[in-house]
């Protein structure tokens, strides 16, 4: 599979990439990364993967991993990477700031990952609404299509029901596990569409929209970090931010049940921290955090 280690230039239509966003859920922008940081981002994840065993694999069989970037403080360049404010300003996204964010990498031979969607705060109205509280930003280390795994997706279940919406919910430990590969959550769906790219690229999708990824029948790995950012985050309703805090903090998260609270990118050491602390987000005080419910309702 191709590296791209030139990936191509950053020439793309801000304002229909937004249309995009609002109304599939999601876009494609080409070129965030630089060579440079595309080499550097490589280096930094396989360092993380480097940390796991053969049990974290297989608790997050369907993921491939699901490696906190909050404990490697070598993502630092890549939170704070300059591409990523262009690309927000470019969309019409001020005011964004980082959360969290995962190393995801499918090794080969690895399982689909199963339909689902991220959004945790649906009893609250603005899960019904236009606005965008939280998006992912899937950064692949690879070219990646169909073949090793790529993103595949339902436009517009970010906006209304799905009949994928039924299923077990986002990272049921029997999902994760592929404890039954013939279940309704890994199989094709009609209305899904794939999302190949180029190393260096970036797929901007909201939190609530419906996706997967294609099994990886190539024999290399296949590496996606999945960064989380919040547009403008200090205009977000206060119970969202207490949420989104604690998020940040890695606290009641279903998918950081074991890692090592102790590290979070404000108390990284120098210079890690101080090339993220202007991006992240931020104490709202004493207010009751929204309470954390996967299941949609519209």
């Amino acid at each position: 599979m191709n590296e791209s280690a030139h990936p191509r230039p950053a020439a793309w239509d801000g304002e229909a990439a937004r249309r995009r966003l609002e109304a599939e859920g999601f876009c494609h922008v080409p070129g965030v990364l630089d060579p440079a940081a595309l080499r550097a981002t490589r280096e930094a994840a396989e360092a993380a993967l480097g940390t796991i065993d053969t049990g974290h694999r297989a608790q997050w069989r369907s993921q491939g991993s699901l490696v906190p970037v909050a404990d490697h403080p070598a993502f630092a360049p890549l939170v704070a990477h300059a591409g990523f404010r262009e690309m927000f300003g470019r969309l019409g996204l001020p005011g964004t700031r980082f959360s969290s964010g995962y190393v995801i990498s499918k090794p080969p031979g690895g399982p689909a990952l199963f339909w689902h969607q991220d959004w945790w705060g649906w009893q609250h109205p603005i899960s019904r609404e236009g606005r965008i509280a939280q998006v992912a930003l899937f950064l692949y280390m690879t070219d990646t299509v169909r073949e090793n795994g790529c993103l595949r997706l339902i436009p517009g279940s970010h906006r209304r029901p799905h009949v994928l919406h039924d299923l077990v919910g986002a990272h049921d430990p029997t999902l994760a596990e592929v404890r039954n590969p013939e279940d309704a959550a890994f199989a094709p769906h009609p209305d899904e569409v794939d999302v190949p790219v180029t190393a260096g690229d970036v797929v901007v999708v909201d939190a609530r929209l419906i996706h997967g990824a294609h099994p990886n029948r190539s024999g290399r790995e296949r590496t996606n970090i999945t960064l989380w950012w919040h547009p403008d985050y200090e205009a977000l309703p206060a119970s969202l931010r207490a949420r989104i805090w604690k998020l940040y903090r890695r606290e009641e998260i279903d998918t950081d049940a074991a890692a090592n609270r102790s590290l979070r990118p404000d108390i990284w050491p120098e210079p890690a921290r101080s090339q993220v602390t202007p991006f992240l987000v931020t104490d709202p005080g004493p207010v009751e955090p929204e309470p954390w419910i996967r299941t949609p309702r519209y």
